[in-house]
């Protein structure tokens, strides 16, 4: 099992983060985090429980990132949106790659 750390607490890749957790972990208000939630950035993970969402810690991640750049350039909401579009492409690319190189090392 491999973990991931993220503002210095230690989460499981498979970890799963409340709405609260997100919202504190991203240093964003939770009208901040509703927003992002109504663009479509960020997605709840599987199932509710209690009428609570369960967000991943691959996205908390993503966002995270998202965030400190909007921290750094002054960026509005909407630009994070983008951002993280950008950095779960980059993803998705950095996974195909090490794919690739797994494959030709048989």
């Amino acid at each position: 099992m491999t973990l991931q750390i993220i503002k210095a607490v230690a989460v499981e890749e498979v970890g799963r983060f409340t709405f609260s957790e997100v919202a504190k972990l991203c240093e964003l208000s939770h009208e901040e985090t509703q927003e992002l939630i109504d663009y479509g950035a960020i997605k709840s993970e599987g199932e509710e429980e209690e009428n609570q969402a369960f967000y991943s810690a691959q996205m908390l991640s993503l966002l995270q990132s998202a965030c400190q750049q909007r921290r750094d350039y002054d960026l509005d909401l909407f630009s994070v949106v983008i951002c993280m579009q950008y950095l779960e492409h980059i993803a998705e690319l950095k996974f195909q790659i090490q794919s690739l190189q797994a494959f030709s090392q048989l």
